[in-house]
């Protein structure tokens, strides 16, 4: 797997530096730097160690968000392109450190928020894989970056479509996914080379591009994952298990993960651990897990979303005092970059507070425990409730908790109500109601009717969550119509 001396540099993959990108992608990043230290003085010419200092300054960046660090750490992207485009070109080496150093370049500024730069260098890493494709077909490693940058172009909207073509850049999300499936399954001579990563992008790929939970979920359990070991994929699997309603499952990752001082430090674990104990209701745990990440954490991203669910704690304690002292902090700090902050930021504007009993289903149904949550309504009809938005939230929660529970008659009647209760408010329940009535429909292969729904999503106006909502049911027409 190395290659010969051309001058004085070389790209040489061997197995000291399988190491240490092992090391690497489980987030034993302090182990590996020191690794890197020493190798680099033992093999000054061996271009694959500034290769792994890029993979560990990106995974560092992008998990910590930590100011300090990026001003310290991110010139060094700059560097190492310099560094890479010194070194012999009669490699495969050569395209794709140079394509994964603005890849990791790219995803670094969009996590602090510096989008036109990361829009040159994802379209710099795409041209990248895309000759070094063509040119080392058989070099499977540069298919897991390739594949994933091909799946992420395809889910453009077709409005921006023209601006994409002009950039050189295409994709189709079946094609990109097949791609690093392939490598995954693959047994050639570089087919551990990246697998930690393939293992790590192939879920998200699934569950967020394709659509397809179950896929996702059956490929994570029929695949020996080693969470205890690598903490990398226990991250991406409990954050797809408390999305997808399974907490329990998710809090059983973290509390077995190693966490030496070989590893990373994340708060992101204390955030994790505080979602699934409040969907236990477990209210002391979860304070003490978001707090330690607000106090820890020193980026922005999920910062609004923590302090929300601190105030909502205290809320459902009738600490007032301390609830309003959490939703101030939610309008000063962190940013509002992704849906949960942004949701939260509304919100705390507002100055509205949820129902109780609402926020209590809500919480147990997140977590998956649906015939909890469908306990703490029995009994009760949306004639209980005051506000339109109440009774709006009442349908929608009934109706989720028989979806989730595999009763699609039951769920659709009530999704139907809160249509019908509150397609014209600013709340996102109608049109996310709307949204999962086209999925069962789709399911069913009554296609006509999914799109009916995925349209009426799309003609609500003026309603948290637009954009995503808007474009699920846009994705879920083209999915419907190519039946």
């Amino acid at each position: 797997m190395g290659y010969s001396l051309t001058a004085q540099l070389q790209y040489n993959w061997n197995d000291k530096t399988q190491r240490v990108y092992d090391a690497i992608t489980s987030l034993k990043i302090p182990e590996a730097r020191k690794m890197i230290g020493v190798e680099t003085k033992a093999t000054p010419n061996n271009l694959v160690y500034p290769l792994l200092e890029s993979y560990a300054d990106f995974y560092q960046l992008f998990f910590n968000e930590n100011d300090a660090d990026y001003d310290r750490l991110y010139t060094n992207f700059g560097n190492r392109i310099k560094q890479f485009e010194s070194g012999p070109q009669n490699t495969p080496y050569y395209l794709y450190s140079l394509g994964l150093a603005h890849l990791h370049k790219a995803l670094v500024a969009i996590r602090f928020d510096r989008n036109w730069e990361a829009a040159l260098d994802f379209r710099k890493a795409y041209l990248l894989f895309k000759e070094n494709k063509k040119k080392y077909p058989r070099f499977t490693p540069n298919d897991v970056y390739f594949g994933l940058l091909n799946t992420v172009i395809g889910t453009i909207p077709k409005g921006y479509q023209w601006m994409v073509n002009l950039l050189g850049m295409s994709g189709k999300i079946s094609e990109g996914n097949a791609m690093v499936l392939k490598y995954i399954n693959s047994n050639d001579e570089y087919s551990k080379q990246c697998r930690n990563e393939a293992l790590f992008v192939y879920p998200y790929l699934v569950m967020l591009f394709e659509g397809n939970t179950e896929k996702g979920f059956d490929f994570i359990q029929s695949t020996p994952y080693n969470f205890k070991a690598n903490q990398m994929h226990a991250y991406m699997a409990a954050n797809l298990y408390l999305n997808h309603q399974q907490s329990t499952k998710a809090l059983n990752i973290v509390q077995q993960m190693d966490n030496s001082e070989a590893y990373l430090q994340l708060p992101f674990w204390q955030l994790e651990l505080g979602y699934a104990y409040l969907n236990e209701l477990k209210l002391d745990k979860a304070e003490k897990a978001f707090t330690e990440f607000t106090t820890t954490f020193k980026g922005k991203f999920y910062v609004k979303d923590a302090y929300e669910h601190l105030s909502w704690i205290a809320f459902m304690r009738g600490d007032m005092n301390k609830a309003n002292s959490y939703r101030k902090q939610v309008l000063k700090l962190g940013n509002q970059i992704t849906d949960a902050d942004k949701q939260a930021y509304q919100n705390a504007k507002a100055g509205k507070w949820p129902n109780p009993l609402l926020l209590k289903t809500r919480l147990l149904s997140d977590g998956g425990y649906q015939a909890q949550a469908l306990n703490t309504l029995a009994g009760k009809t949306s004639n209980d409730f005051t506000s339109d938005a109440d009774k709006t939230e009442f349908a929608y929660r009934l109706a989720r908790i028989y979806d989730l529970m595999y009763q699609p008659d039951q769920a659709i009647r009530f999704y139907k109500s809160a249509i019908e209760k509150g397609s014209d408010l600013p709340e996102y329940f109608a049109a996310r109601a709307a949204l999962q009535i086209g999925l069962i429909y789709e399911k069913k292969a009554a296609y006509t009717k999914a799109i009916e729904y995925f349209n009426s999503c799309i003609d609500m106006k003026n309603h948290a969550f637009k954009n995503s909502l808007d474009q699920k049911a846009k994705s879920g027409i083209q999915r419907c119509l190519k039946q």
